[in-house]
């Protein structure tokens, strides 16, 4: 768990405001803007970093990031150590300078831009309600139905606040509240990296563990 410390007020019009403390060791809260802040909590390997040179390695890649996409595009708001565990918030000016920043996929957007980036919504979705999923799983195309909500699309494994209403998550998602949603993605491979003895692709484990957030803003 991230520190107890780590604690985010957010609201908008359509719910009351929520306080929300991360549960687990990688998090991200998006708002409204499209801003990202993200939330860490790893166990430090003394023997092969200490802090100062895992938060010197970070800022260095923060400063020559910032260098070549402009300043101010990823910060690192805090780094603590406690008991042996490091605790990082990091926040980005996008989605885009996040997914960049970390070499993973990333989407934010209305639901006919996520089509147009090649986003084809063809898995099967759970209906949530008030933060509680609601009878048996239904179609991408019952969810596009829905064209006024936002969609956020993440890589799994990662704990996700969205600043608005949850009404669909892809199947491979936990619903934890109104506005926060546990991307789990699928179990594809065996201990040695395949399943049933057939060698798993990097695309097939991107796919499984791609995860469809729909809300309401």
């Amino acid at each position: 768990m991230l520190a107890s410390g780590i604690i985010l007020l957010t609201g908008c019009e359509t719910t009351k405001e929520e306080e929300w403390t991360p549960q687990e060791a990688a998090a991200i809260s998006l708002d409204a803007d499209g801003h990202v802040t993200e939330y860490l909590s790893e166990k430090l390997e003394q023997s092969y970093y200490s802090f100062d040179e895992l938060n010197n390695m970070l800022n260095a890649e923060v400063s020559a990031y910032n260098s070549e996409h402009g300043e101010g595009k990823v910060t690192v708001t805090s780094a603590a150590q406690e008991n042996g565990v490091v605790n990082l918030v990091i926040t980005y000016a996008s989605g885009e300078d996040y997914a960049q920043f970390n070499n993973v996929e990333f989407y934010y957007g209305s639901m006919i831009n996520a089509q147009l980036e090649g986003y084809l919504f063809d898995v099967s979705y759970k209906t949530v309600k008030d933060g509680i999923v609601h009878g048996s799983e239904v179609s991408g195309s019952e969810v596009l139905k829905n064209m006024a909500d936002m969609v956020l699309v993440v890589s799994a494994p990662l704990e996700v606040h969205v600043p608005g209403n949850v009404t669909f998550t892809s199947a491979n998602a936990n619903v934890l509240s109104n506005s926060v949603v546990l991307a789990v993605g699928e179990e594809t491979e065996d201990g040695d990296g395949t399943a049933s003895g057939v060698r798993i692709s990097a695309e097939e484990r991107a796919d499984a563990n791609r995860v469809y957030i729909v809300f309401e803003e």
